[in-house]
């Protein structure tokens, strides 16, 4: 009877088979998953608990490598920054470097004070550390400190948490709860910096007598003014010194906020519009309020507005966490909307803390920012068949490896049949 030898692929082509195919998944299964953590939404930089932890913790390595990087003790650095702020009367720098004190003395005072803030307040209380930080002062700048805090208690550093608790009655004690903040609603970013709208008129009017003006100012003062509700004026108006800022350095933020109003506003059409009504005008009247209102009604586009509005409110709240000067400093060194994003969790992390680190380590202001992706049973599952597929290029990468230095021993072909007997 005849046989016929069956014919088998070689290892060689089942590898290839699977390591191309798994190649070829694998950058599949992990734009999956970035898509399944990240969504469709600009999630980056939210301002989640877990978020606020994490730039917390990242902002107090930061603060810790300000104060180890002087050959003194991080006490003694620490310290001499106070004192330099004092003597410059820059309260909120003050303030933050003694809301960032648990970090910046090192370990030994660092732990000792940080047990001493939790005897004291339950949680995060800024007036709790910045009560307690205090006395961790040389006695001449607490005397500095306590001058321009007249109200504030003077303790030593040997003050127990029972005698700083009863020093003042701003700390949270264990059973009293803490005064409740103001609503976000309710609070203001009191100064304005977009002008009125008699002086935008003037200004239109100038523009369409061709006169020589400051044109992403006015076109920003419109928007303020004509086209944004209370909240987003308020961030206009921390955004106005950024776009005036006259430095030798250039600014990032002002270049990109330059770019965006540019996008925002037709300004070709903006001109047309007013140089068509406006030419003959000397001055402000109400007519001339209602060209400029109607004009920049008919030049912008409703969708990119309504995403420029949304970052002015982002600009309000990092106002309010910080405060107005404070805020622009940062925005400053803001190059996109992602650094925007980032810039609101730092302030809403950080308060006060922002402002001295902003001061003493800008360029790594921004990098503070974490963004924590929580971990859902979906992205389990993918990252684990990521992970198996990752392991599968592994093995057959291996076995291809192990495969191409095996010798065969040589083995007796039968002549009649030609089938393979035992080995020699």
């Amino acid at each position: 009877m005849n046989r016929r030898r069956k014919r088998r692929l070689p290892f060689a082509a089942y590898a290839a088979l699977i390591f191309n195919g798994a190649l070829c998944a694998a950058p599949f299964m992990a734009a999956h998953l970035v898509s399944e953590a990240y969504g469709d939404k600009p999630t980056a930089f939210e301002t989640t608990p877990e978020a606020l932890a994490a730039t917390r913790m990242a902002m107090d390595e930061r603060f810790e490598l300000i104060s180890a990087g002087e050959e003194a003790e991080p006490r003694k650095v620490w310290s001499d920054l106070v004192r330099n702020s004092l003597e410059q009367e820059e309260m909120p720098l003050v303030r933050g470097l003694l809301l960032g004190a648990p970090a910046m003395l090192g370990k030994p005072d660092g732990e000792a004070l940080r047990a001493r803030i939790e005897k004291v307040a339950k949680g995060v209380d800024d007036e709790a550390v910045l009560l307690a930080a205090v006395s961790y002062l040389p006695g001449e700048v607490q005397e500095t400190y306590l001058n321009f805090n007249q109200s504030g208690p003077r303790f030593t550093a040997a003050a127990t948490p029972e005698a700083v608790a009863k020093a003042s009655p701003s700390v949270a004690l264990p059973d009293e709860p803490a005064p409740a903040a103001a609503p976000a609603a309710e609070r203001r970013v009191e100064i304005n910096r977009v002008g009125d709208i008699r002086g935008l008129t003037d200004t239109a009017v100038d523009w369409a007598n061709d006169d020589t003006i400051d044109l992403h100012a006015f076109l920003l003062s419109g928007i303020a003014l004509i086209l944004s509700d209370a909240e987003a004026r308020e961030g206009a108006s921390v955004a106005m010194p950024a776009l005036r800022a006259r430095t030798q350095a250039p600014v990032p933020f002002k270049a990109y906020l330059t770019r965006r109003i540019e996008d925002v506003v037709n300004v070709d059409e903006m001109k047309r519009l007013l140089s068509a009504e406006l030419h003959f005008e000397v001055g402000y009247t109400p007519d001339a309020t209602a060209v400029v209102e109607r004009a920049f009604r008919a030049a912008v586009d409703p969708e990119k507005l309504e995403v420029l509005l949304g970052e002015f409110r982002i600009l309000r709240e990092i106002a309010l966490d910080t405060s107005f000067e404070a805020a622009i400093a940062i925005v400053s060194r803001v190059e996109g909307a992602v650094d925007l994003r980032a810039a609101r969790l730092v302030a809403a992390a950080g308060g006060e803390r922002a402002v001295a680190l902003e001061h003493f380590d800008g360029e790594n202001l921004l990098e503070t920012a974490r963004t924590v992706i929580p971990w859902t049973n979906a992205l389990r599952m993918q990252a684990a068949g990521l992970a198996a597929c990752l392991a599968l290029l592994g093995f057959v990468a291996l076995m291809t490896f192990w495969k191409s230095f095996r010798r065969n021993r040589p083995v007796r072909k039968s002549a009649v049949y030609l089938m393979e007997e035992t080995p020699a």
